[in-house]
C-alpha cells in the first residue's frame, strides 16, 4: 500500500520558490493498477523520484508497505528500493552490451530477489525466448520494451513504477506491451503506478487519476 498524506514539495531558483506539490494526498491499495494522466513539465519526474526514494527531501508523509521512507537511513533506503520497487521506463534502460538473458537477470542477481519466474519462463511469457542470446543494441523498440517488462516482473517485487511504459511505441506494439503487463499483473498481484499522458492506455487500469495543478483527482 501507498500512502501520501499533505505532501508539499518546493523547489528553490536563485530568489524564487517553486511549489510542485502542495497538500497532495493519495493512497493506493496492495495489487492495485493506478494510472496517472500526467502533462508533461508538471512534476512528473520528481513525483516518481518521491515515489522510489530518490528525492526525500519533502513535507509530509510517504509510506510504501508501512514504511515512512522518509525515516529510513541512504544505506536502508537503498536496500528497501531494491527489494521492493521495479521499474519500467520509456526509454527502455537496458545495458546495450548484455544479452537480453544478462538485462533480465541483472536486477535479480544485483538485489538477491526471489524469482516469481524462471528466466526462460519470462522470455516465454514476452515471446522473446528466441532472443535471449541477442545482445541489447540489436533489439527493436518493441523488443527492448518487453524485455523491460520481463525485467521489471521476474523479481519478487512489490511495487512496480511505469514511466510513459508505451511513448517510444507503435499504436500495434503499444498493444501489445500493455497486454504483457496486464497478464502479468494479474499473476503475481503486484501493485503497480503508471504515469503516462495517452487516455488510451490509461483506460486499462484498475484507476485513473489525474494530475494538474499540483493536485491529483480519481476520475475512475
Amino acid at each position: 500500500m501507498i500512502s501520501i498524506k499533505n505532501l508539499k514539495k518546493i523547489f528553490q531558483v536563485s530568489n524564487e520558490i517553486i511549489e510542485i506539490f502542495k497538500n497532495l494526498n493519495l493512497e493506493i491499495q496492495s495489487w492495485e493498477f493506478v494510472a496517472l494522466i500526467w502533462p508533461s513539465g508538471s512534476g512528473k519526474s520528481t513525483f516518481l523520484n518521491l515515489l522510489s526514494g530518490i528525492d526525500r527531501n519533502f513535507e509530509g508523509v510517504l509510506e510504501i508497505e508501512g514504511k515512512d521512507i522518509s525515516k529510513l537511513s541512504e544505506d536502508q533506503m537503498t536496500e528497501f528500493r531494491g527489494k521492493n520497487i521495479s521499474y519500467i521506463f520509456q526509454n527502455f534502460k537496458l545495458v546495450e552490451n548484455l544479452t537480453v538473458w544478462e538485462n533480465i537477470d541483472l536486477i535479480v542477481e544485483l538485489n538477491k530477489l526471489e524469482r516469481n519466474f524462471s528466466t526462460d519462463e519470462i522470455l516465454k511469457v514476452v515471446g522473446l525466448s528466441s532472443k535471449k542470446d541477442v545482445y541489447a543494441f540489436h533489439l527493436s523498440g518493441g523488443e527492448s520494451q518487453r524485455v523491460a517488462i520481463a525485467r521489471a516482473f521476474v523479481g519478487k517485487t512489490s511495487l512496480l513504477l511505469a514511466d510513459e511504459p508505451t511513448g517510444a511505441l507503435d499504436q500495434k506494439n503499444k498493444k501489445i506491451i500493455m497486454e504483457l503487463i496486464l497478464e502479468l499483473h494479474k499473476k503475481i498481484k503486484n501493485t503497480i503506478v503508471m504515469i503516462t499522458h495517452d487516455d488510451e492506455v490509461a483506460k486499462l487500469a484498475e484507476k485513473i487519476y489525474k494530475v494538474g495543478d499540483g493536485d491529483i483527482k480519481e476520475i475512475k
